[in-house]
């Protein structure tokens, strides 16, 4: 993105693109019809579908037709049935409650870390905004898990803006401390997608909707398994948080090498040497498809996002 671009589109989402703010979360709420016009239904298991009460009613969900009976409303004749038969037949719905929907936001001190428009953890708080307002236009209830590695806050779904409010403040505060910790150059606790992972199981009831955003640092054998079993009685989707920078350096000469950390290790490339450069693609194409793979194996949903492209830009891969 040019400069230019870059500016506007903080302007417009009131954001610095290292920070977080409420105004930058609350904006995604202008953006649920839009959003809504690119989302696309994705496949799931019989468990993981709509939880539906055992009364009847006029609800969205149509259960079965019978005869009609003394009080029943004519509005739900099926008059199909009814010439067929000769006899009168009423249709019988079945309520739709309210789905819980949990996210879940990984914001370990690698999240911070943006070469061209956002930091990651910044975009990764945005997607969960976007993906909160989402929830709660459909009426669903809201819980989730922040955490990152230090502090963590477990939300139980709550309806309506409650849900959507607290878990804000929620991304807000720890988003805050990991922002503190990585300008004081803190290094980064290990197994914090192992520890909050079972903490999300204590938290989520078959039948929900879970939502993971994570750059996936640190990702193991373990975890995917977990997610793995939480996928067999819930719809849950996965988004790989990550900067065009990781993938691949630029071009150029710096009298300086660039200093290239993964929270644990730091290494110095000099982005003038060709083979430094190549070799350091190499090494990240080589983890993004480990990652990738990882997941196909285990029929998880895998979407990448970039912190270097508005998400309004990219929501159609996203949905």
């Amino acid at each position: 993105m040019l400069k230019t671009d870059v500016d506007q589109w903080l302007k417009q989402l009131r954001c610095d693109g290292i920070s977080l703010g409420i105004q930058e979360l609350l904006y995604y709420r202008s953006k649920i019809n839009a959003f809504a016009r690119h989302h696309k239904s994705l496949p799931r298991s019989s468990q993981a579908g709509p939880l539906l009460s055992k009364s009847r009613g006029r609800g969205m969900e149509f259960d079965e037709v019978r005869h009609y009976q003394a009080g029943d409303d004519i509005r739900s004749i099926d008059w199909r049935v009814t010439a067929r038969t000769g006899k009168a037949h009423t249709k019988l719905y079945r309520e739709e409650k309210e789905r819980p929907v949990f996210i879940w936001v990984d914001l370990p001190l690698t999240q911070f870390f943006g070469s061209q428009f956002l930091f990651k953890s910044v975009q990764a708080c945005h997607l969960a905004a976007a993906l909160a307002w989402q929830a709660q236009h459909k009426g669903d209830r809201i819980g989730g898990l922040i955490g990152n590695g230090w502090l963590h806050q477990e939300l139980k779904p709550a309806a309506r803006q409650k849900g959507v409010l607290t878990l804000f403040h929620s991304l807000m505060e720890i988003h805050k401390d990991s922002l503190s910790r990585w300008s004081q150059k803190q290094q980064q606790q290990q197994n914090t997608l192992d520890e909050n992972l079972k903490r999300l199981r204590q938290l989520v009831k078959p039948g929900s909707t879970i939502y993971v955003i994570s750059d996936f640092y640190g990702a193991d054998e373990h975890l995917l398994d977990g997610l793995r079993v939480l996928s067999q009685h819930n719809s849950l989707r996965c988004f790989g948080l990550y900067d065009p920078m990781e993938h691949e350096l630029p071009e150029g000469y710096s009298p300086h090498p660039l200093a290239i950390t993964d929270g644990q290790q730091q290494i110095d490339i000099n982005l003038a040497d060709s083979h430094q450069r190549q070799h350091y693609h190499s090494a990240a194409a080589q983890r993004w498809e480990t990652i990738q793979q990882a997941f196909r194996q285990r029929r998880l949903s895998f979407t990448p996002v970039s912190s270097a492209i508005p998400l309004e830009q990219q929501w159609t891969e996203i949905t």
